[in-house]
């Protein structure tokens, strides 16, 4: 009998006793013992090796999980040999490495859209190039982009201004101006993931008269511009889902016991865009929904007579827009862009001013192409501007009247085309922008010290 071989086995399972108790100690699982074949005098036996215990100081960097050394006898005498050990798992399967996820990426700007997609204000892209860079008003439409910048902008032109900050979630509100003599008010909240802004403007007067030795007559006035409206928008991929909803008082609504006015439009958007993501072709398309209401209902002596004006409609126009760029270098860009629309109304039964109608329904199909480009003239100075007309590419309205006559329109029309340019200067956080109104090209600027305006549009930015 070896008696070298059988010390060093027994040595060797001493020390796996030792291993073992130890790693009770660290609260580590033991792997449990392992058979492995020996040479020994009386030929080749299985004998029992403990394999070492993972997250024990047995394994190194320098010799892998998988490798048992275990003792060999040779023609050199017992020696520590290579062992390979069984992966755990499936037995006859290797375990395959995990794969790390490939997040998609938008494609970077190019180092000129980086430059003039900074933050525009309304006088920027009258046009509604798809491909333009955002204005304030998009960003409205599109609430959770107010995410993305913190600043403050005041349009002195429409009286109107707006700021965004962030603490935590995004913060922004702003004033403007609803019809007639109502102010409005914006106020939302914005992340990366979804935003949702609210528009209030309150007009209503509530009157009560009591004659002298008459019934008390109450009398309720929702004045014109009284507005409530609702913005939402989410991004889902590289595309962004917008919805939004508006009830606007178009007139003055009196109701009294004897009388009741209904003057108001309700309309409506659900549309889909991929702005977030377009670098050379820009689109969205939706769907958008109007109602509009003009009737009247008069009481006398118990009986009840209803008005209706020829302007009570609905509307449904599905539309379709787009814009690819055409031309760029490392200074400018031109963009060529499409906005379309099938639009369709249908006209209550109602009364006219000299006759009565029982069906009036009109549809179209409407197209916009526009020209847009950006200069960037230094770090400092950007031009812009823009043309653009609608083309009224096929249309028809049909009429029938009480007494059966009927009437029908066909039309194709092209309205005139309308032009504007525009600068911005910048400097660190400050901006302004301004588009020019037609009195600079008719009169030239000395119509400004006569008092008239010069500007279309101006807006003025603090961004942080």
């Amino acid at each position: 009998m070896n008696l070298k071989l059988w010390a060093s086995c027994g040595a060797i399972i001493a020390s796996a006793t030792f291993a073992q108790d130890a790693s009770y100690t660290q609260t580590v699982p033991v792997q449990g013992v392992q058979m492995v074949p020996v040479q020994t005098a009386q030929g080749i036996q299985m004998m029992p090796v403990a394999q070492p215990v993972q997250g024990t100081q047995m394994q190194t960097a320098e010799q892998p999980q998988a490798t048992l050394m275990v003792p060999v006898q040779t023609a050199q005498g017992v020696q520590m040999m290579p062992v390979a050990q069984p992966v755990q798992g499936t037995p006859t399967q290797a375990v395959p490495a995990a794969q790390p996820v490939e997040e998609k990426k938008l494609e970077p700007l190019s180092p000129l859209d980086a430059k003039l997609s900074v933050l525009r204000g309304n006088s920027y892209n009258f046009v509604g190039n798809e491909l333009a860079a955002p204005t304030v008003g998009l960003r409205l439409g599109l609430p959770y982009m107010m995410s993305f910048d913190q600043f403050l902008y005041v349009e002195p032109t429409n009286n109107k201004g707006y700021v965004s900050f962030k603490k935590g979630l995004t913060f922004y509100g702003g004033l403007d101006n609803s019809i007639g003599s109502v102010g409005l008010m914006t106020i939302g909240i914005a992340s990366p993931s979804f935003g949702l802004g609210v528009d209030i403007g309150i007009s209503k007067n509530y009157r009560t008269e009591k004659p002298d030795g008459g019934d008390e007559v109450e009398t309720t006035t929702i004045n014109v511009g009284d507005d409530v409206g609702l913005n939402f928008a989410m991004p889902i991929g590289g595309l962004a889902l917008a919805i939004s909803a508006d009830w606007l008082t178009t007139g003055d609504e009196e109701t009294t016991d004897e009388e009741e006015n209904d003057l108001w439009r309700l309309s409506g958007s659900i549309g889909l865009t991929n702005n977030p993501s377009a670098r050379d072709f820009g689109w969205s398309a939706g769907l958008q929904f109007l109602r509009n209401t003009e009737t009247q209902e008069l009481t006398s002596g118990g009986k009840t007579v209803d008005i209706t004006s020829p302007n009570s409609r609905i509307e449904i126009d599905p539309y379709f827009n787009f814009a690819f760029k055409v031309l760029q270098n490392d200074m400018a860009r031109v963009m060529l862009g499409s906005n379309n629309m099938f639009a369709v109304q249908i006209f209550d039964k109602g009364d006219a001013a000299s006759d009565t109608y029982k069906e009036h329904m009109e549809f179209g199909l409407q197209i916009a192409p526009n020209i847009w480009a950006d200069v960037a003239i230094t770090d400092n100075w950007f031009a812009f501007g823009g043309l653009s007309h609608n083309i009224l590419v096929f249309g028809y309205e049909t009429v029938k009247y009480d007494d059966d006559s009927e009437e029908s329109l066909m039309q194709i029309h092209s309205s005139q085309t309308k032009a504007q340019l525009g600068l911005r200067f910048q400097w660190k956080m400050l901006a302004v922008e301004a588009s020019l109104e037609d009195v600079v090209y008719e009169k030239s600027f000395a119509a400004a010290f006569n008092g008239e305006n010069l500007f279309l549009n101006m807006g003025f930015f603090l961004n942080f």
